[in-house]
């Protein structure tokens, strides 16, 4: 029941990519890497996932390297916009 409901949600994609491997070492649940590549995308959150569906991977460990760097980009962005967003509108005129 909790791998059918495992999510990113607020954790890091290592975290939640070692907890799906932790779930599914524990239930003793062989799937095929393609199978895992699945469960794994479809876990993430949306924002992650929509970006790493546009790009091929051709194992598992590259899958969750490529989720790894989508979310750092997305962080760096995130961090970015709220540093430079304080209400004020700046102009170099």
């Amino acid at each position: 029941m909790k791998l059918q409901r495992l999510h990113q949600g607020i954790q890091s994609v290592d975290a939640y990519f070692k907890e799906l491997e932790t779930i599914l070492i524990k239930i003793d649940m062989h799937e095929s890497e393609e199978s895992k590549m699945g469960r794994f995308v479809s876990g993430l959150r949306r924002d992650i996932q929509d970006v790493v569906e546009l790009y091929e991977y051709s194992s598992l460990e590259k899958l969750v390297h490529l989720a790894i760097k989508v979310e750092s980009q997305i962080s760096k962005k995130t961090s970015f916009k709220k540093s430079h967003n304080d209400g004020f509108y700046h102009s170099s005129c």
